[in-house]
């Protein structure tokens, strides 16, 4: 399998719990981009990385007219049936299958780093952006700003040892990287903006649907186990308990706005 491929089998191990858990934790930064963007009453929009469809879907209810892209077969189906006016294909985010100039606003949340050529994905995102149209990048924080970190070094623990099966080809918690390849590109993007996203969870059982859904999880599943991999996850996430049993993780993302050449 090509990365896109590989992603998508992660990412949709459990596509369910994803969507209904974990996806809703980044909707902050989502309602933030919406708010900034201002009318949406029959704009077309992507989001590339789509999920389960969940940004697409609070951009409608706006008036938007949204597509999404994502590798996984089965959040994309899930996708489909939440959105049934929508457009969404399954598809390698650096080779996008719709015509140039189609959208005007194009939106990756927490998505670049997982594409094999990010320059490349940024170059396809500026070509089916509508000049004069918007690109929208969102990544997670630095170490020091999210919670989630010990999570994810937990997992990595219990992941196979030597070379990972699929390199990072952009580091998520660098800030730099997302702003220079826009810049690289012909994009002058805007200042960071940076938003509040906590992982909350009502209890330990609902904790683990969310955090066992997501693509480091299902690999550290394949390799060590799920009994481990929970085991691991309760231990991970036990300093953030609160006093009624519920969970939380504080996090924060960042997210750059920049405007096509019109």
């Amino acid at each position: 399998m090509n990365r896109a491929e590989l992603e998508g089998a992660l990412w949709g191990a459990r596509a369910r719990d994803w969507a209904d858990v974990q996806e809703p934790t980044i909707r902050p930064v989502c309602r933030t981009v919406l708010g900034e963007l201002g009318a949406w009453q029959g704009r077309t929009l992507l989001d590339i990385g789509c999920g389960a469809g969940d940004f697409v879907g609070m951009a409608s209810c706006l008036g938007a007219r949204g597509s999404g892209l994502d590798a996984s077969v089965a959040l994309i189906e899930i996708a489909r049936k939440r959105n049934p006016a929508g457009l969404f294909r399954v598809g390698d985010m650096q080779y996008l299958p719709f015509p140039d100039d189609a959208f005007n606003v194009v939106t990756a949340f927490n998505s670049l780093h997982f594409a094999t050529d990010p320059a490349a994905t940024v170059a396809e995102a500026i070509r089916v952006t509508h000049p004069g149209g918007s690109i929208v990048i969102a990544t997670w924080g630095p170490p020091s700003e999210c919670d989630a970190i010990t999570y994810l070094l937990d997992l990595g623990s219990l992941m196979p040892q030597g070379p990972p099966d699929r390199p990072p080809s952009l580091d998520p918690t660098d800030l730099d990287a997302p702003g220079a390849l826009m810049t690289r590109a012909g994009l002058t993007p805007s200042a960071w903006r940076k938003v509040h996203c906590p992982w909350e969870y009502p209890d330990l059982g609902t904790a683990l649907r969310g955090l066992l859904s997501t693509g480091p999880a299902a690999q550290a599943i394949s390799h060590s186990g799920q009994g481990r991999v929970a085991e691991a996850i309760a231990e991970s996430i036990a300093p953030y308990r609160c006093g009624d049993g519920s969970y939380s993780l504080s996090n924060t993302c960042y997210y750059l706005v920049a405007t096509t050449d019109g």
